[in-house]
């Protein structure tokens, strides 16, 4: 009988799993594959605000995955400044506002007059984003699989519900039988007996990694899409946001244009070429908070699953909380735990 059944290796799942191992928890989990950018960014948004729950979220996450790749011995962590190119004069307002907030203070460095950066359009200057980070997706994740590969945890299927049965103090799956099971399986939520009735919104993104000879700097450069370096002359460049083709796979020209047009509003005169294109779909909420719980009905079956773009960012800090909870140490957070959306949503 094993403690916990997880469906979806993605980054919230594997971090879920290496959590739950990390307290002798017996688990088993199902793969599934992720397209992210990694960025570690305490400030989103068009307003430039905080990010959600980013004071205690963001330091975890950065602790987590350096201490992870200690124990992978691989590096795919590092602190990064995001470099903010302003769009319009009314923006670089807005963040100079931001800067004289003291919650926002410790997260912005000096202002960047127009001009100061050669290769950039700063036409309207620019800030530093501090405390940010980056992580190399396909590298964690790769790294994540050989591990759980290691353990003997991990099956590489597709997870058929006609498969399940859920018993009152147990749930069967094949041969496996567990107390609980934790669905972690991203957009395909939308298409899950159990949890689709969640308001579930999710979103399409591509990405591009381009070779060029210029160098631009370690910073994340961020001006509408974001540009970071990933190694030597290669960078990575993105992303696109399409709400009605997230079923849609494999990468488009559509995406392709989108992020070439774009390259012009982040630099000067620079020559690329496309050496890779990728495309994934976020598990994005209405409410831009993820939904996590049990289900309504059938108690020893969960959710760990809705941080959309916000995947690497807030999954370290959450799959700790969500642990605590699952092990009665703690309460959930009100505004992720899923119970607040029964009345509205959940029909038997």
């Amino acid at each position: 009988m094993l403690e916990v059944l997880i469906v979806g290796q993605g980054i919230a799942g594997s971090n879920l799993a290496f959590e739950l191992l990390s307290r002798s928890a017996r688990c088993w989990s199902g793969a599934a594959c992720l397209v992210a950018a990694g960025a570690l960014n305490p400030i989103t948004g068009k307003r430039l605000v905080k990010s959600w729950r980013s004071d205690a979220a963001l330091p975890y996450a950065k602790d987590f995955y350096s201490n992870l790749q200690k124990k992978f011995g691989a590096k795919f962590y590092c602190d990064r400044d995001i470099l903010q190119l302003c769009k319009s004069a009314e923006e670089a307002e807005l963040w100079r506002s931001r800067r004289a907030d003291e919650a926002y203070a410790p997260f912005l460095g000096g202002w960047i007059k127009p001009g100061s950066l050669p290769n950039l359009n700063d036409k309207f200057g620019g800030f530093l984003i501090r405390q940010a980070a980056w992580v190399e997706a396909p590298k964690v994740m790769e790294l994540y699989r050989k591990h759980f590969l290691g353990l003997g945890i991990l099956r590489l299927e597709k997870f058929d519900f006609s498969r399940l049965k859920i018993c009152a103090d147990f749930i069967r799956y094949g041969e496996i039988n567990a107390k609980r099971l934790i669905f972690c399986d991203g957009w395909r939520a939308v298409d899950n007996p159990y949890f689709s009735w969640l308001p579930y919104r999710p979103a399409r993104g591509e990405i591009l990694t381009l070779r060029c000879g210029e160098d631009f700097g370690e910073n994340i450069i961020h001006r509408e899409k974001w540009l970071m370096k990933c190694g030597e002359s290669l960078y990575r460049c993105g992303s696109t946001w399409d709400r009605e083709s997230f079923r849609k796979a494999g990468p488009t020209d559509e995406g392709k244009a989108e992020i070439v047009r774009a390259l012009p509003s982040i630099i000067k005169d620079a020559k690329f070429e496309a050496v890779r294109h990728e495309s994934g779909s976020r598990p994005c909420t209405a409410t831009t908070r993820p939904h996590l719980g049990s289900h309504p009905k059938f108690k020893n079956v969960y959710s760990f699953n809705g941080f959309g773009s916000k995947g690497y960012s807030l999954s370290p800090y959450f799959a700790r909380h969500f642990a605590d909870w699952l092990f009665g140490e703690a309460e959930l957070d009100k505004e992720a735990d899923l119970s607040r959306h029964v009345k509205k949503f959940y029909k038997a």
